[in-house]
């Protein structure tokens, strides 16, 4: 026959087992998204640097714009 006390121990480490694995699976998704996040950024950022520095070699003797 269970005890009151120890029904609560047994609820007791079940809630924290649930917050546990409630907030490893948010760690997990939160950190796939930002890796996500990242990845495409970067291949976006890396995109555009790489043909604005093909758009300089290309054109050595391009004139440049005039300051006033």
């Amino acid at each position: 026959m269970k005890t009151h006390a120890n029904v609560e121990t047994t609820l007791v480490r079940r809630t924290l087992r649930t917050v546990a694995i409630l907030v490893g699976a948010c760690v997990l998704f939160v950190g796939a998204l930002s890796v996500l996040a990242v990845a495409v950024t970067s291949r976006a950022v890396g995109a555009r640097a790489d043909s604005k520095e093909a758009a300089t070699e290309a054109s050595p003797n391009a004139k440049k714009p005039l300051s006033i």
